[in-house]
């Protein structure tokens, strides 16, 4: 009897890897359909549109502000870079932005060239004044954004939430503001964008970790997955140990934390009113399953009538070379949009 039930849930684990496994051919039926969305645009010319500037001259038009926030949230004090062009109007608009996973706030000017994009816009008169609020993710680089399972000292969320909300609107209190995040920042950013609807007119993932079920297992079957649980020794890569420390191995504690979930399960109310932009590269599919993500989680903005840009960057990989190039067009975005928004 034993035995038998044995080979009975041995044939239904099998019988139900082979019915969700993510063959490509589901995949290019999957892309095939989001295309056809008028919110998607498929990026083909893909070359950087910033202006070369020479270090004097992005000297002279930027300073660039180091703070360190106290928090109840965490142990460490969270560093904070406030990026902001000389002379900018009383109420700019604010934008802050998140970085990947061990990657650090400098990324966005150094790596995402963020001062040489800003002002080769700036001069060809695209986009308004922006400042750029660019923290640290805390515990050196690999927080996700997240408050620990069973950790009160790492309640990363609640900092990026309360606090860091807080300091912006005493700095800019008219100010319309924004978040977007790159990778680890992407899944940060729209999390905490959809937690928090209230704080910000325009949200932004780009190549961001956004569908946690589909990165966990590559499937996309919510049901199964609340009830399941993912032991840690199963996970030999480093990222992935890390993320079970994060979030816990329970399928249905993860799915608190996953965007791809919180979208359906928030009022669509609360919607009206706030843009969405969500960018990925074509070929970022392995490791983590970017490309995928991307697919899973701009079907269900359609469904749940989120009001969002998609784009596909062809032959695009998972680099900061890449959010060089999208960040051009998400600052021209991020000021039509918020200009709509009066």
């Amino acid at each position: 009897m034993i035995l038998e039930i044995l080979v009975f849930l041995v044939f239904i684990s099998l019988l139900f890897y082979t019915v969700t496994y993510p063959y490509n051919f589901k995949l290019n039926r999957k892309l095939k359909r989001v295309l056809n969305f008028s919110q998607v645009e498929k990026i083909t010319d893909t070359k950087s549109k910033y202006l070369d500037f020479s270090h004097k001259e992005l000297s002279d038009e930027f300073t660039i502000e180091e703070k360190y926030l106290e928090t109840k949230y965490a142990t460490e004090k969270m560093r904070v870079l406030i990026l902001k062009p000389k002379g900018v109007l009383e109420t700019p608009l604010c934008l802050v932005l998140l970085h990947g996973i061990r990657d650090k706030a400098e990324d966005w000017i150094y790596k995402a060239k963020l001062r040489e994009n800003y002002l080769s816009l700036k001069k060809r008169g695209k986009v308004k004044d922006i400042i750029f609020i660019l923290p640290d993710s805390g515990y050196n680089g690999e927080s996700w954004y997240t408050n620990f399972y069973n950790d009160k000292s790492h309640q990363y969320e609640e900092f990026f939430s309360k606090d860091l909300t807080s300091f912006i609107e005493q700095e800019y209190p008219n100010s319309k503001k924004g978040i977007g995040g790159f990778s680890m920042g992407g899944y940060g950013a729209l999390k905490i964008g959809l937690k928090n609807l209230e704080s910000y007119d325009v949200i932004a993932s780009f190549s961001g970790a956004i569908s946690l079920i589909r990165m966990s297992i590559n499937r996309r079957v919510m049901r199964i997955f609340r009830y399941l649980y993912v032991p840690k020794f199963l996970f030999n890569d480093v990222n992935k140990a890390h993320f079970m420390k994060v979030f816990s191995p329970w399928g249905y504690k993860i799915l608190k934390n996953d965007p791809y979930s919180i979208i359906k399960k928030t009022n669509p109310e609360r919607y009206k009113g706030k843009k969405f932009y969500l960018s990925v590269g074509s070929e970022d599919k392995k490791p983590y399953l970017m490309f995928q993500q991307w697919l899973d989680v701009v079907g269900r903005a359609k469904k749940y009538g989120l009001d969002f840009k998609g784009k596909i960057y062809e032959n695009e990989y998972h680099t900061w070379e890449y959010i060089s190039k999208d960040i051009y067009n998400f600052l021209v975005f991020f000021t039509e949009e918020t200009k709509r928004r009066k």
